[in-house]
Order: structure tokens, then sequence, then C-alpha cells
């Protein structure tokens, strides 16, 4: 999620996080206080080998002082100190170094242990866990990469010049491999615009597309064996909770990534000018963004992905164990899973459709060849088939609450498009209303048509499902839709808001 973005409009607008409810106002507020430099590498890398440890232990159920689990720390402390003392080098994150290797590479020990995991440990790298049916390697990369080695070569390496420029000419020769294999580099602020899907934190070989699709996989793994799962004696109910918190956040973070795929660029430092090799900018290409799309709905929209049987929910205590790093949960007790799930669907649906995003598919218009660029109006026709799935011939099933929701804040998101809602920010009470703000803020004239165009496309659907399904539908579905349906007419009556 760009906090970058949420500070700059915080700050803008004092005492707004204050009055969101707990916790999101309490994280926001802390968002406009903490400086830059302290959000750290070491919370989210201890998240990274959090999820990777207890994949060991929950799927191939090694023991914490088995020899499996040894070397999974052993690798995860090389690579964070091989991180660090690369700092103290001089050298500053790269993070097209975890992009080296081919998805089938990554697990291939004779490749990794001597060219390494990826390019560069500058990179911020999640923990590699194969897929099922594939034999694991190595966790963390346990050698330095290529483009560590060429860059200490290249401010160590002792040039024996006796002036400026003679030295240069070394320099030049060094620098000029920069288009070679591994060595490709993005720093800071190559990743603050979200441009670049390849050019990020936490994502791991040349398709990253595939490695997040095996990574939510696994997570869905553990989900099943949690659904499935009772406590041991010697375990408590908040042990039980802090696996499913880790495993939620983990499968999310690879969802949001999936964003990036729509409207992306890549960005690339090795442009020398000719009519040769790569732009600075290449627009991903329409089947990636199209692809990613596809994943978003199969595993963030779908209605069995978070389908978690009552016996797991009921078991989701909060622990009463503080410690640095670790965070008391005072209320709700009950484990708030509607609140969960509808808060990460809403930050995808936001990010899907921010007002940068969309402003990036209008301009692809112009910045691709005539057909090869990803469209707002297929984006808008793609999400909205993939939440609103409405059935007038066959036996119609009740729209379940988790459904409901998600409806309810796609529309959401249209209305503010479509209103030119510009009081949204003042007006949010809840954490969904404000990301749905933030996003929407500044939308394009071309989305807001589009987003007035869905919304009446919607509502004739809707009313043409309870004609003839009205009868058919339980009372909650009923009242849903039919909400939905007055709803989105008072929309496209109300006058719109000047610019």
């Amino acid at each position: 999620v760009p906090y970058l973005k949420w500070q700059e409009i915080l700050k803008s607008n004092p005492g707004k996080a204050a009055e969101l409810n707990l916790p999101a106002g309490q994280f926001l507020t802390g968002l406009t206080q903490v400086p830059d430099h302290e959000f750290c590498f070491a919370m989210a890398s201890a998240q990274q080998a959090k999820f990777g440890a207890l994949s060991l232990s929950m799927v191939n159920h090694e023991l914490p002082s088995g020899e499996e689990m040894k070397t999974f720390i052993h690798q995860y402390l090389r690579y964070l100190t091989a991180h660090e003392v690369g700092h103290t080098l001089g050298l500053r994150h790269n993070f097209r170094g975890s992009t080296m290797l081919s998805p089938e590479e990554l697990n291939n020990t004779e490749i990794t242990r001597n060219k390494g995991l990826v390019g560069s440990v500058m990179d911020y790298v999640p923990v590699n866990l194969a897929p099922e049916g594939i034999e694991q390697g190595d966790y963390f990369s346990t050698v330095v990469g290529p483009y560590d080695k060429w860059v200490i070569k290249y401010g160590y390496t002792p040039i024996d010049a006796l002036t400026p420029q003679q030295e240069l000419r070394t320099l030049r020769k060094i620098a000029a491999q920069g288009s070679e294999m591994g060595l490709s580099y993005a720093t800071d602020e190559d990743t603050f615009d979200f441009i670049d899907p390849e050019a990020k934190v936490w994502d791991l070989s040349g398709d990253p597309l595939r490695y997040s699709q095996w990574q939510m996989e696994n997570a869905k793994a553990i989900w099943k064996r949690l659904n499935n799962s009772y406590l041991l004696p010697e375990e408590s109910a908040g042990d039980l909770r802090d696996r499913f918190d880790t495993v939620f956040s983990y499968f999310f973070d690879h969802a949001i990534s999936l964003t990036g795929y729509i409207g992306g660029q890549t960005f690339n430092r090795n442009y020398t000018g000719g009519k040769t090799g790569t732009l600075p900018f290449e627009p991903i290409p329409v089947e990636k963004q199209r692809q990613a799309l596809a994943m978003l709905g199969e595993y963030m929209f779908a209605e069995d992905t978070f389908n978690f049987s009552p016996q797991l929910l009921n078991q989701l205590a909060p622990s009463r164990w503080t410690h640095w790093g670790a965070f008391t949960t005072i209320f709700p007790l009950d484990y708030p899973i509607h609140d969960r799930v509808m808060l990460v669907q809403t930050i995808v649906l936001g990010d899907l459709f921010s007002s940068e995003r969309l402003a990036r598919l209008r301009d692809a218009q112009l910045k691709t060849s005539s057909g090869e660029a990803l469209t707002m109006a297929e984006l808008f026709d793609t999400v909205q088939d993939s939440i609103w799935k409405l059935d007038t011939k066959g036996k119609i099933e009740p729209i379940s609450s988790l459904r409901r929701g998600l409806q309810r804040q796609y529309m959401s998101l249209l209305v503010n498009m479509a209103l030119r809602n510009s009081n949204s920010l003042e007006t949010a009470r809840t954490f969904p209303e404000f990301i749905i703000a933030i996003q929407t803020f500044n939308t394009p004239e071309d989305a807001r048509v589009l987003a007035r165009y869905k919304l009446r496309q919607l509502r004739d659907a809707i009313a043409k499902t309870l004609n003839k399904q009205g009868k058919n539908l339980d009372t909650a579905s009923l009242a849903h839709l039919e909400g939905a349906r007055d709803r989105i007419t008072k929309v496209l009556d109300a006058p719109l808001q000047a610019e």
C-alpha cells in the first residue's frame, strides 16, 4: 500500500486519522509521526522468516530443533547479515536484484549456491518456498550475487591512474557491463512511484506473477491445515491466532503485488540512446496485465477464498503475552473476520482503481501500438464481472455476507468516482471508506464517465435479476439487491459536484 501517499494526505488533514476507527486510526496517525527512514527492513523481513518457519512446521512437520529448521535460520541470518554489511560498504538497495533467476531455477541448488539465488543481496528478498510438487532448494541466498561483486569492483578496484580522467576511463569500462544478466538495478527512488511491478520489495524470480501465485497457493495450503487442526495441550489460542494472521498477511502481500501490473511500465536504466536495446520506459505486455487481473479474480475476489471453518474462527482468541514487535488486542476479543476480509479486498480494489493507475491506463493508449494496451473499459468490465455475477436463468444461490460486503465496496468505489465526491475524505469514518476516498481523489474524467456507465449497467442487471428471481431469493440477498438498485438510482439522479 502506498503509505507515502497516505502520509502526504494525512499531513494536510490533521486529526483525520484519529477520527477513524481503531486500529486503523492509530496506524495512520503513526504514519504522520514516524520519520521515513524508520520504516525499517527488519520488521518485514522478520515476517518473511516467520511465515517460512511456520511453513516448515505445518507443511514439512519440522521440529524447532530439527536440522532443516537450523538450515533455514542459518540461511536467513547469513542473507540478513550480508545485506547490512553491504550498506556499510556503501551499497544502496537494488530492488531488481531478486529477478535474476527463472521460477524453475529458484530451487536448483547447483545454480543458487554458485551464482546466487538473487542478483543482489541488497534487495529485500522474501523467503523462497517451493510450491507443491517441487523439491525445496535454498530458502535464502547463501552467496552474494553478481551485481554485488560488480558494484564492489567498481567502488574498490585499485586503479593505477595519474589523473581523474584516466581513472574515469577504467570506471566506465566496468560500468559498461551494466546490461549483462544479473546486473540490473533499481533503488529506493525507483520504487516510490509504484510504476514498475518488477522493481519492488519481497518479490522473487524473473516471473514475479508466477512466484506470487506459488506463494498464495502455499498460504492456502497452510490455511487448509489450520482449518482442520486442533490446538495441542501446550499451545494457546493466541498461538493459533498469530499463525492465522501471519498467513493472512502473507497471502495479502502477494495479492496486492499483482495490482502493480495493471498500467505498469518497466523502468530501465541501461538506455544508451541508440536505436537498439531497451527504452527507459516499456509498458508491461497486455497479456501479463490480463494474467494479473485474472489472478486477482481467482485469489482475491473469488467467493470461496476466505471460507474458514467455525471451529477455526472460534479458536482465534487474542494472546495476553506482550513483547517488542507485538500488538495487544483489546477489542474485539473475537476475530473480526468480516472486517479483515473487507479491509484487504478494499485495499486491492482501491489500488486497482487509484487515480494514478487509471491515468496511466489512459496514457498507455498513446504509448503502445494499437490494440496492445489494457484499456480502462476492460479493467472496469473484468472487475465488475468478477465481483457481480448475477444469474437470471438457473437456480440462484444466496449471496454470502462476505460477498455482499465486497459488492458494496466496489459499488462505493464507482459512486465516489461518478459523483466527483471530493468531500469523501472529510466524511470517511472507517478505514475502508478512507481508502476509497484517497484512491478515487482526482479520478480522470474518462474513468468517471465509465463509472457512471458501469453503475447504470449494474442497476439494469440487478433489476433484471429481481424481476426474474426475486421470489427465489432469501431475505438478506433480496434486501441487498434492492438496496443496491435504489442506491445506484439515487446516485445516477444526483447532480455532479463541480471540479
